[in-house]
């Protein structure tokens, strides 16, 4: 993905100081970005009848929502656009679930300084704007 694109993020995240991190981080690699941060259900539902997003960004443990549930609306909604897990808390079965129902990367929390590096790579195999 160029630089000069604009990418497009939903950011999944119940704690607004990691989804602020997440997006400062991405924005100081160069990316230009347009962002949401949802933390349920219905505004992910919501974000994604609204608009066109070229990735999903999603944190594993919130209070009544989790990343496979937000796999599960994005793959009933918009089955093509790439999907990352960013968290410290999920089981290796989740994670395998996860890995089954399509998504596309996984990033521990201790590790995020390598998110702009694992988001450039999960589009570059799924966008043909690459």
């Amino acid at each position: 993905m160029e630089n000069a694109t604009v990418l497009s993020v939903i950011v999944v995240e119940d704690s607004r100081y990691f989804a602020d991190l997440t997006l400062r981080l991405l924005k100081r690699s160069g990316l230009k970005l347009k962002s949401r941060i949802v933390s349920t259900r219905s505004a992910l539902q919501e974000a994604l009848k609204e608009d066109r997003y070229d990735i999903i960004l999603s944190d594993n443990v919130m209070p009544d929502f989790d990343a496979l549930s937000a796999l599960e609306i994005k793959n009933d909604m918009c089955r093509d656009i790439p999907f990352i897990i960013v968290s410290e808390d999920v089981s290796q079965q989740d994670l395998e679930e996860a890995f089954r129902k399509g998504c596309d990367s996984y990033l521990p929390k201790d590790r995020i300084a390598d998110l702009p590096q694992i988001v450039r790579q999960v589009l570059s195999t799924s966008d043909p704007r690459a």
